[in-house]
């Protein structure tokens, strides 16, 4: 069983190779080696995803304050989700699950956490999404739509998306070498009007 595990997985872990985690993500291989997924399993559906590379999905009742946890101990690799969610921020939950999953198999220590909960503030954390973004968004749909003049919000409105992921997705493609000259009055005047968004803001590097 692990050994099957192990060859589902390893079609992701060369962007993180050579690195410690995602200080050193490399956008432009994530994004390959998330397309790569997505044309095997013929689907961007998170659930689809998510299992295509071992880890299985469970809906809880209660959960309190998270929105999920997850598990990669030995053979018990599960991510649980609140039944309470919305279908925008549940995908989000699993594909911050899947991207934790993938940063614990290629930990270079045993200390990485292999457990945890999934919090209100781990949505807007951008590295620990990129991953999801590219999973679930197709890239050339969302910087379309920015050409339309659509801002955050009104791309999540219209892909049915949560709106964190959007952020995530636009700072991504940014750093890939998108053109975003015709959006940065929009983007900026959107988060302006949203502070606690501000570290989307294009040019951001890193957000720990």
């Amino acid at each position: 069983r692990r050994n099957t595990s192990k060859k589902r997985l390893d079609i992701f872990l060369s962007p993180y190779r050579g690195g410690k985690g995602y200080s050193n993500m490399n956008s432009f291989l994530l994004h390959q080696k998330a397309n790569e997924l997505v044309q095997r399993v013929g689907s961007r559906d998170i659930c689809s995803l998510t299992e295509a590379t071992g880890l299985q999905i469970h809906e809880i009742h209660s959960l309190k304050d998270a929105l999920g946890f997850f598990t990669f101990h030995w053979d018990q690799r599960k991510v649980y989700v609140s039944q309470k969610l919305d279908d925008p921020t549940r995908q989000m939950v699993c594909g911050y699950a899947l991207s934790r999953y993938m940063e614990a198999a290629h930990a270079e220590t045993a200390s990485h956490p292999r457990i945890g909960c999934v919090l209100q503030g781990h949505l807007s954390e951008y590295h620990s999404n990129a991953l999801s973004s590219h999973l679930l968004l197709d890239s050339e749909e969302v910087y379309h739509l920015t050409t339309l003049g659509y801002d955050a919000a009104q791309i999540a409105d219209h892909t049915k998306h949560h709106l964190h992921l959007i952020l995530v997705k636009l700072l991504e493609l940014y750093h890939m070498g998108f053109d975003f000259a015709h959006y940065h009055e929009t983007h900026h005047r959107f988060l302006g009007d949203h502070q606690h968004l501000a570290h989307f803001c294009f040019g951001q590097k890193t957000y720990e």
